[in-house]
């Protein structure tokens, strides 16, 4: 019988085994330590539905709905009113929200005495330690039925780590919540196995990243300790995540045919540009950047070994960013291992259309782009290392194979240029045939970004928790500026940036209303013509037929091109000598009919390029 128990709280996903706890047990099992992970998330979700429970965990995760309903049964009276959450922080969020949304958020809440006692049912006293993997919608469900097996299981040592106890809010976390014997505030691939083995083999020194309850004893906060001192700096070192538990979990629910499981796997960690240009509004890689990948054999072997174990084609990658030297070494050994595996990664922009190519050759089937806007300057502003053209060029490449494209747009970046934003409503119309934008959003200051960091230097002020914290803990402020991820401000210069980005945003939320309903395509009938078709609400013309010079130009253009380059390479897309006047008046022409853009001294054809009528 394991004497450890790992377990995964709601409103984790239902989707995908928890990485970081899957890790954590393998781990363990190198060191001879046999260990379970619950994945009590599904209890819920068999109590509530799996259409309810998604939406609850889908919807509500930056308003902290899920931590609410939690909140709410630990702390009682303590929090404001259900009616002051719905109205100032809910409704504030998503003014859509109707009366059955709110009914049926209540209606969850009513569920969450009979969940924790389907949990606390368990014989907790057969475990030495409890660890609970809590991230930003995971951490008052934990420590409510933390609560419950200390009431039953006294001498089980409760054990937290993960996201939301990174640094000083794991050690407020502590702080605040008796029931926590210890937190790992950082990467615990090492330091939980370390803690495990010295809790069964009774006692010694804390590893480092590790603090206790003495560590917090009469009030104190000790200073969160530099995460660089228990980095894992060998990935290939690692054992692989053991996802056995979930698998199980999931053929023994009743909720096995609604959800449509994916692997989740890891090749790297930290962020390789923000190691030398951190973006000012990124928290994403906490208090650390270092950069480490898996060598290309090692990943790969991972890979199919999880396919072999578990027989599934579909996986996402944790990565926060693909290591750009896996286009010469990853990816051409994962598309000769023929694994049939559609995978998901994130990445910058600044992709060549072949890198674009080798990553559908090697399985890609989606992607997940930081394109944030197409404004260069403030690309440049907040250090993004790429500029508006890269994002749209990709974009579109991205577009042509018909894959999931996963991106958003921000707006509201102290110091930008309010100017700058009639341009981006301008170009946004000539847009609607690519994937459009998943969300549109005020930017956010959060938790170990520059803007975290330093919000006088970039503009911001009066820096606080975000409002829905106060909703969920009934602490301090200070209290609350140490448990909380995400923060708001107020700009220096008293701006208010709808008042000069509503058009574009007007203009990007009718390209979402119009996703997959039009169409500017190129395809070269192989006879010297290429056939442009454009049924865009902008369309000037339904269908050209491009053929001589023209037809090389615009070809020509499928990669940003300056106009001097393009003037310079005539006899390489026209075969014939053309006037440079002529070709300027083309191109100039195309531009206003909205088939090509010029951006940043470029220009880009907007057609995508079919390979079939």
């Amino acid at each position: 019988m394991p004497r450890v128990l790992i377990v995964n709280m709601p409103l984790f996903s239902l989707r995908w085994p928890n990485l970081g706890p899957s890790l954590l047990k393998a781990q363990l099992l190198r060191r001879g330590i046999a260990c379970q992970i619950a994945y009590f998330n599904y209890d819920l979700a068999e109590i509530l539905g799996e259409d309810r429970y998604t939406w609850l965990a889908d919807s509500f995760a930056f308003v902290l709905g899920g931590e609410r309903l939690f909140a709410r049964h630990y702390f009682g009276d303590r929090l404001p009113g259900d009616e002051a959450f719905f109205n100032d922080v809910l409704l504030a969020a998503d003014p859509g929200l109707t009366s059955v949304d709110r009914r049926d958020y209540e209606a969850a809440a009513a569920v969450v005495d009979p969940f924790l006692e389907r949990c606390a049912a368990r014989d907790w006293s057969q475990y030495a330690v409890v660890g609970f993997a809590a991230s930003f919608q995971q951490t008052m469900a934990s420590i409510c039925l933390a609560r419950r097996i200390k009431s039953v299981a006294p001498d089980v040592r409760i054990v937290f780590g993960g996201a939301a106890c990174e640094g000083s809010m794991g050690i407020e976390l502590i702080g605040r919540f008796p029931e926590i014997d210890y937190v790992c505030v950082g990467e615990a691939d090492a330091a939980f196995p370390r803690l495990v083995e010295q809790i069964l083999g009774g006692g010694g020194d804390l590893p480092a990243g590790v603090f206790g309850r003495e560590s917090v004893r009469g009030g104190a906060r000790p200073a969160a300790p530099d995460p660089c001192t228990f980095l894992t700096r060998d990935l290939d070192a690692l054992a692989y995540p053991d996802f056995d538990d979930y698998f199980e979990r999931r053929a023994d629910s009743p909720l096995r045919e609604e959800v449509d499981p994916l692997l989740f796997f890891e090749t790297s960690r930290g962020c390789w540009w923000g190691q030398k240009h951190h973006c000012a509004f990124c928290g994403l890689n906490g208090s650390t950047l270092s950069y480490r990948s898996k060598t290309p054999r090692r990943a790969v072997d991972e890979l199919r070994y999880l396919v072999e174990r578990h027989g599934l084609h579909r996986a996402c990658s944790s990565d926060n960013i693909l290591d750009h030297r896996y286009f010469e070494t990853f990816l051409p050994l994962l598309r000769d291992e023929d694994l049939d595996l559609a995978f998901v990664f994130e990445m910058k922009t600044n992709l060549a259309r072949r890198q674009i190519e080798l990553l559908l050759e090697a399985g890609m089937g989606a992607a997940q782009l930081g394109i944030e806007t197409f404004i260069t300057p403030v690309l440049k502003l907040i250090g993004k290392g790429a500029t508006a053209l890269q994002n749209l060029q990709t974009l579109k490449w991205l577009s042509e194979p018909g894959i999931e494209v996963k991106w958003n747009v921000l707006h509201g970046f102290p110091n930008e240029n309010p100017e700058d934003y009639a341009g981006l409503a301008d170009l946004v119309p000539s847009l609607v045939h690519l994937a459009p934008p998943m969300a549109v959003g005020r930017v956010r200051m959060d938790r170990f970004s520059p803007y975290f960091e330093a919000p006088e230097r970039w503009g911001m002020v009066n820096k606080r928790p975000a409002r829905p914290f106060r909703y969920v803990y009934p602490f301090p402020e200070e209290s609350l500026a140490r448990l909380a991820y995400y923060f708001e401000f107020d700009y220096a210069d008293g701006r208010n940036p709808l008042d000069y980005a509503a058009p574009a945003l007007a203009e990007i939320e009718r390209w979402q209303n119009l996703a997959g309903s039009v169409t500017l395509r190129s395809f070269d009938r192989g006879d010297g013509v290429t056939i442009v078709t454009d049924t865009r609400p902008c369309a000037t013309e339904f269908q050209r037929r491009l053929s001589g010079w023209r037809r090389g130009l615009y070809a020509y253009c499928d990669t940003g091109r300056a106009l001097k380059t393009i003037l310079r390479s005539a006899a390489e897309w026209s075969g014939d000598r053309v006037e440079p006047e002529d070709v300027r008046r083309q191109l100039d022409s195309w531009v206003s009919e909205r088939i090509m853009v010029q951006l940043d001294g470029r220009y880009l054809n907007l057609a995508l390029r079919m390979t079939e009528d």
